[in-house]
């Protein structure tokens, strides 16, 4: 967009996705290595696997507004248009009463019923 310097911006914290995916992934290291019964091994793998998992998605959740900034420049705030829809619809206006409604007319008088 420009050349000009970045203001400071927050980072991603590296470090905390480090600290919350090398535990789980070295304790399934380990599980590989001291082999449990088939049972065990398989529900404490899809534990620890889950694990790590759940712990990147936090992470990429926590930081997404440092890796929405990253890429902007200090003129990118006066440059970008933002449209502001409303999320409610407008209350309508009181008015006094209104006229009563016609009364229904007879279908009969209407209309020309036939016998079946």
């Amino acid at each position: 967009m420009c050349d000009t310097p970045r203001a400071a911006v927050s980072r991603p914290r590296w470090g905390a996705l480090y600290g919350t995916t090398v535990p789980p992934l070295a304790a399934l290291a380990v599980l590989e290595v001291a082999a449990p019964p088939n049972v065990v091994r398989t529900a404490l793998r899809l534990v620890l696997a889950l694990g790590a998992f759940a712990g990147m998605a936090m992470w990429v959740r926590s930081n997404r507004a440092a890796f929405d900034l990253a890429d902007w420049c200090d003129c990118a705030g006066p440059t970008v248009t933002v449209r502001v829809i409303a999320s409610r619809r407008p209350l309508p206006a009181i008015e006094g009463p209104s006229a009563p409604a016609p009364a229904p007319e007879l279908i009969a008088q209407t209309y020309e019923l036939a016998e079946r």
